[in-house]
This record gives structure tokens, sequence and C-alpha cells, in this order.
């Protein structure tokens, strides 16, 4: 009996890895479009300063700064990639995408940023590319880019 349970805990675990490998390749629609970042899908796994204010699953307020637009970019690159897991995919002035992968699983999650021309906030958004549920793992991060930003 126990073997058995062993078997099955092991293809289990196994169709787990395959799913996550199958379904974490990058997201053909991020980007900006006409100053806006890709809407959130309706799972929970997405948060976005772009979404509708009185949608409390998805919307986060954008970030607000006081410094020159490319100086903020920097700043901001600069902190992304003095944390761990953070790589950059694009950047260009305005706009940087990035990566997260977390470090048990290896789960991808894509975090973009959006920093219009004559406006002084930083449009974010942060989404899971597998899954339904993130536990509030992209609203804590961008929790956490907020307050290393607006100190």
């Amino acid at each position: 009996m126990m073997r058995w349970l062993f078997i099955l805990l092991i293809s289990l675990l196994g169709a787990a890895f395959v799913y996550i490998v199958i379904n974490n390749d990058t997201p053909d629609n991020l980007g900006l479009i006409d100053g806006q970042l890709m809407a959130c899908p309706e799972s929970p796994n997405c948060v976005s300063s772009q979404s509708d204010v009185t949608d409390e699953a998805h919307f986060i307020k954008a970030i607000s700064y006081k410094m020159s637009r490319p100086k903020m970019q920097l700043a901001l690159e600069k902190y992304l990639l003095s944390t761990a897991n953070y790589r950059i995919i694009k950047s260009e002035l305005g706009y940087l995408h990035t990566e997260v992968k977390s470090d048990l699983i290896g789960f991808v999650d894509d975090v973009e940023f959006y920093l219009p021309k004559d406006d002084k906030v930083i449009h974010i958004r942060s989404a899971s590319r597998v899954g339904y549920s993130d536990f509030d793992v992209n609203r804590n991060r961008v929790r956490q880019i907020t307050a290393a930003l607006v100190k």
C-alpha cells in the first residue's frame, strides 16, 4: 500500500513539474498598447495599478515619485537587479519588463513597469504565469518595491 502511495505521489509531482515547464513561457501579449499594460485575467494571481479602482482583487496603487523619469527608472532597475531572482527582459525609457523566478518550484512571474512621460507615477503590473491563486505574492511584491522606492 505504501509503495503505491509513493508511486502516486511521485507521479503527481512529475505531472506538476511538466505542467509548470510547459506553461512557463513568456506571454506574447505583454507590453504597452496606447499607454496601457495588459489587463489582469479574472484569476486572482495578478495585480495592476491600471485595473479599475473598484476591482479589489486586482487593483493596486501606482507608485508616485519626484525625481526625473530617467533617474527613477535607473533607481528602479538598480533596486530590482540588487534583489534576488529578478531578470530584466526589456528596458526602454518609460517601460520595463522583468521576470521573477521563485526559489522552490521555479514559478515565473512577469512584472511590468510603465513610467508615463507626463506623469510622476510608475504604473505596475505583476502577474503569475501559472496557476489560479498566488496567495498575494504579486501584491506583496509590489508593496516591497513601493516601500524600497518611496523612502
